[in-house]
């Protein structure tokens, strides 16, 4: 029987060059993207190259959580077991947009999204054997301000992206104490996507520079990720950081007495009327 993954993000970067290596690798592939266009051109061009390929495209705005719900649905429709579940989704917002759910869209996104996903999903990954989760991060965190969540005071897109992280990051410490599949974080490092573009200068024109100099291409770290997934199966790895293709220290986080039971009250809060 095929593996199955689920992958969030995937019409673009490396969420895209991984549907491609996973149909390459006979996985039967789910995406999801926010562009119904681009999902169908997405699911068009893997069949175009893998005739034989299995691959399944889902159209989702993550930033609002109806959609999150409705996206799993439409895959436990179509599938009884889940083998990986790449949790992608990232687009940074500079400027402070509030989601129709009342969230900063950046943590709507990078976290909520993700961790909605997980509990609606957890039975079919649970029933998967030697299932996994994989979430795709960043190197910066910052601990959350309890008291201003979505970020009306001095807002910042690198606010919004580090404190997202650093949820995903006490999160998953969590999961891993308390859940049988294991979930592990995914670092790739710096890729040529377009996921900064729109970061302000002088930091756009640093990465811009970067990415010539030790940039990695989406395929590059797709095959990254594709050997990292293979790692945690062959070793049982849980709650581990990995980076490029290595597993790493994890990072320090700026955490008070109480942040996780803070973090899960706020999470369960936001999320409970959609499981």
């Amino acid at each position: 029987m095929k593996k199955i993954a689920l992958i969030t993000g995937a019409t673009d970067g490396i969420g895209k060059a991984l549907a491609f290596k996973l149909v390459k690798e006979s996985y039967t592939v789910s995406i999801i993207g926010r562009n119904a266009e681009k999902v169908n051109a997405t699911v068009a061009e893997i069949k175009n190259l893998y005739s034989n390929s299995e691959i399944f495209g889902i159209k989702s705005d993550l930033s609002k959580l109806s959609e999150v719900k409705r996206a799993c649905e439409t895959f436990l429709q179509n599938y009884s077991n889940l083998d990986v579940l790449v949790l992608n989704a990232n687009a940074i917002a500079n400027e402070r947009i509030i989601t129709e759910d009342g969230n900063e869209q950046n943590f709507a996104i990078g976290y909520l999204s993700r961790v909605l996903m997980i509990e609606r999903l957890e039975k079919i990954i649970e029933n998967t054997p030697n299932s996994q989760i994989i979430s795709v991060i960043g190197l910066d965190t910052s601990r959350i301000d309890f008291r201003d969540i979505s970020i009306e005071k001095d807002f910042t897109g690198r606010k919004g992206l580090t404190r997202w992280q650093w949820a995903i990051n006490l999160y998953t410490t969590h999961h891993n104490q308390h859940k049988k599949t294991p979930m592990n974080l995914f670092m790739p490092g710096l890729v040529k996507t377009k996921i900064l573009k729109n970061e302000p200068q002088p930091m756009r024109l640093f990465v811009q520079i970067m990415n010539v100099i030790i940039g990695l291409t989406p395929e590059k770290a797709s095959e990254n990720l594709f050997k990292v997934m293979n790692e945690i199966n062959a070793n049982k790895i849980r709650n581990a950081l990995f980076s490029y293709a290595k597993q790493r220290k994890p990072l320090t986080l700026a955490t008070q007495a109480g942040d996780t039971e803070k973090l899960l009250k706020l999470t369960e809060d936001l999320i409970q009327k959609f499981i």
